[in-house]
């Protein structure tokens, strides 16, 4: 049962594309544990701060964060935060029984293959829209992960049990849509004013993979 913001949201507040992904039973610092940061590194911050450092980097720009109240830019320097190579600037926070991460883009869940470390022991649902309006949904299952594709192309499916996320016949579904399906299969969400809050946050690499259509 849906108890908190739901999902949907997330479509219109990030336009220009999102990760977001959701763990059940892990705290949000074990999630960026197991996406690969280290929690000497985490660093707290806003959405707007994570996506602003996350777009400096990726075209090399000087950074303006002298009117960021509280960030201190020679720290975020110092635990890697400001280096072309930190393509993922990841946020995570708490959402009822599940802890959730969320990231501007989709620079890391296209290029790592991070679902059978992060579900190990747990249930992994995640959704991602990029720039060009091209979708995934993924559920990994204590390692395995069951079912991966793109909404538009429901029956073409990476996973080896597609069941394993059952979804509802007829047109594909818009972004929008997807994140509703989600969170009322599972009874999920993200707390509309997470943005603003000071999440711990990680700063990751990755390469690209590629998906099958």
């Amino acid at each position: 049962m849906l108890t908190g913001d739901g999902l949907g949201w997330i479509a219109e507040a990030y336009p220009l594309g999102y990760s977001v992904i959701l763990c059940e039973g892990l705290a949000p610092e074990e999630i960026l544990v197991r996406l690969g940061g280290s929690p000497e590194a985490f660093y707290p911050l806003t959405r707007d701060v994570a996506q602003l450092i996350e777009v400096g980097n990726s075209m090399e720009e000087p950074y303006d964060l002298d009117d960021m109240d509280g960030i201190d830019e020679e720290t975020l320097d110092a635990l890697g935060f400001l280096r072309p190579e930190a393509n993922a600037i990841i946020r995570a926070g708490p959402a009822g029984a599940w802890s959730f991460a969320i990231q501007a883009s989709t620079s890391y869940v296209s290029a790592s293959d991070y679902l059978p470390a992060l579900s190990r022991g747990t249930r992994v649902v995640a959704a991602s829209t990029d720039v060009n309006a091209t979708q995934r949904v993924e559920y990994a299952v204590d390692g395995r992960t069951l079912s991966s594709f793109d909404p538009l192309f429901r029956h073409y499916d990476d996973g080896p049990d597609p069941l394993a996320l059952p979804w509802p016949p007829g047109e594909p579904l818009g972004p929008r849509q997807v994140l509703e399906q989600l969170e009322t299969d599972f009874g999920i969400w993200v707390p509309r004013d997470s943005e603003n809050q000071r999440l711990p946050a990680a700063a990751l690499s990755a390469q690209w993979r590629h998906h099958a259509p």
